[in-house]
């Protein structure tokens, strides 16, 4: 798929945007705090419904724009299966609040129905927190992608942190002594049915990852490094599959774990305290790795993605390279923009042309942004 138009308004410092757009390698280009990633951000809201940066929607509105203003962004997108029209309007309410209005082909949905429409991968500075950061993160890498292949996941995981969010308040009035134990029944049923959800797509995910991601990570870095990403559950399923099994898991985890939770009012095990385990030669990445080595398994696992959602989807998703090049050694910028050449659509933003190789920028369209102006160069 490739995105043929975009249009932007009132969105953080671009006033106003209409960009035509092709396949191929486009590249964004200007100085510094001129609104590149702000372009790139814009496509993946289009494609998730959230920003990967702001901290509060209010962000993404325009400060220059009047009070309750409306910052707008759409795109039409050329699928394998036609063209579909996309659009997201924010709607600046009181202090941070803001409204969210989602139409797909003119029919308004609800923003939960926007993720997977347009499918895009999103490749940043930040990635190197896949392998130094949290287990958050790397869970969102892996609900992202997930909930871009398959609406019955989404909604498992939004229904799984609804009812984790009732369970810990039970928990915390079980502490408190103002509710009766036997209240966590229902909430137990509830959480591990979900949770099972969860954890065959993920499991399932991870075994087709993994392997993609071996095979970028020795393209890009040294031939024979062995890196692995592994499942790292917080309830043991051992060979589980089924969604019985799972459930079962669950539940012994559940029980194994309640005087932790009593102690702690909070659910300590499931799906929300996972994690995915990356290792290079068997060592754990987060202790052991260079940030070189650090930096090629956060692409190899970006490529990986990438291939996951081409596979499932049999529609090849557009690729967001946020001011990756100047974190890379020539050769690995050369290798880089190989690999993703291979993708129908690519928009990279750098404020150093010099730092795209040669054959890539040859080939590629490039535009201006300047203040919020985004003009063809």
């Amino acid at each position: 798929m490739h995105i043929a138009h975009l249009s932007l308004a009132n969105y953080r410092n671009i006033d106003s945007a209409e960009v035509a757009l092709s396949p191929g390698l486009t590249i964004v280009h200007g100085a510094n705090a001129q609104g590149k990633s702000n372009l790139l951000e814009a496509v993946y809201l289009l494609a998730t419904a959230r920003s990967y940066r702001a901290q509060s929607e209010r962000e993404l509105i325009a400060w220059s724009a009047p009070h309750r203003a409306l910052a707008m962004l759409a795109a039409k997108v050329r699928r394998a299966d036609g063209f579909v029209d996309v659009r997201v309007g924010l709607q600046a309410g009181e202090g941070e609040t803001v409204r969210k209005q989602v139409r797909v082909n003119g029919v308004p949905n609800r923003a939960s129905d926007l993720v997977g429409v347009l499918n895009a991968v999103l490749f940043s500075a930040e990635d190197l927190d896949l392998v130094y950061g949290s287990p958050q993160g790397r869970r969102r890498y892996v609900d992202v992608m997930l909930s871009q292949t398959s609406p019955a996941y989404l909604r498992a995981l939004q229904r799984y942190q609804r009812v984790l969010t009732q369970r810990n308040a039970l928990l915390r009035n079980l502490r408190d002594g103002r509710a009766r134990e036997d209240e966590l029944a229902y909430w137990d049923g509830a959480l591990k049915k979900e949770a099972a959800v969860i954890l065959a797509a993920r499991h399932a995910a991870i075994q087709l990852l993994a392997p993609l991601a071996a095979q970028a990570f020795e393209r890009l870095a040294v031939a024979g490094e062995r890196f692995v990403l592994t499942y790292a559950p917080t309830a043991p399923t051992a060979d589980a599959t089924t969604a019985a099994a799972l459930s079962d898991a669950m539940q012994h985890a559940l029980e194994r774990t309640k005087a932790q939770e009593r102690a702690m009012a909070q659910t300590v095990v499931g799906p929300h305290r996972d994690d995915i385990r990356l290792t290079l030669h068997g060592q754990e990445m987060a202790r052991h790795a260079s940030r070189g080595q650090a930096r090629m398994g956060a692409l190899a696992m970006r490529l990986a993605e990438a291939r996951f959602l081409a596979e499932r989807r049999h529609d090849a998703p557009v690729l967001l390279l946020d001011d990756i090049l100047s974190e890379l050694d020539p050769e690995r910028r050369l290798l880089v923009m190989a690999e993703t050449s291979r993708y129908p659509q690519t928009l990279l933003t750098t404020a150093d042309l010099r730092l795209v190789p040669d054959a890539a920028l040859a080939g590629a369209r490039l535009l201006r942004i300047a203040a919020g102006r985004v003009d063809p160069d």
